[in-house]
């Protein structure tokens, strides 16, 4: 039977078998893009949570720092321009970050770690000087994130 097969059979076949072989090699490559995917988010991910938490171990170690962020936050009337000017500067870069690490989260569907992340932040909005930042410099975040932390203030009794 083998030997009454024509050439256009045997092309019928390979043909089969190629289409085959393009299924098998385009699942592959789906699978290995699905896996670099999630390596480059693992990867972003734990970089902006490494960021975060460098932002505030070198905060910590400064006392200088430190004490001035948490007078901005609890009283900022107590400052002097300069290191008002200076504390929100702070807090500017800590905004951006979580900015940042809030737009990964969204994008990733990271809904466990960001409500981490959301009550850190709501700590920095009930003291009056988070929401004097809050209420001058909203403006120059990310709209999405903007309205995110409006809803963490809103939520807080």
């Amino acid at each position: 039977m083998v030997s009454d097969m024509t050439i256009q059979d045997w092309g019928s076949i390979g043909e089969i078998i190629g289409s085959i072989a393009v299924l098998v090699t385009i699942f592959y490559l789906a699978i290995q893009l699905r896996q670099s995917t999630q390596a480059a988010h693992r990867h972003t991910y734990n970089t902006a949570a490494d960021s975060i938490a460098q932002f505030s171990w070198n905060l910590a170690k400064n006392p200088y720092l430190q004490k001035l962020y948490r007078t901005m936050l609890r009283a900022p009337d107590s400052l002097s321009d300069d290191e008002l000017l200076q504390a929100e500067t702070i807090l500017d870069a800590y905004l951006t970050l979580m900015e940042s690490y809030y737009l990964h989260n969204i994008q990733f569907g990271e809904e466990l770690s960001q409500a981490r992340w959301g009550r850190i932040l709501s700590r920095i909005f009930v003291m009056p000087g988070g929401q004097r930042y809050w209420a001058q410099r909203r403006w120059q975040f990310h709209e999405e994130f903007a309205k995110y932390v409006d809803g963490l203030i809103a939520a807080e009794p």
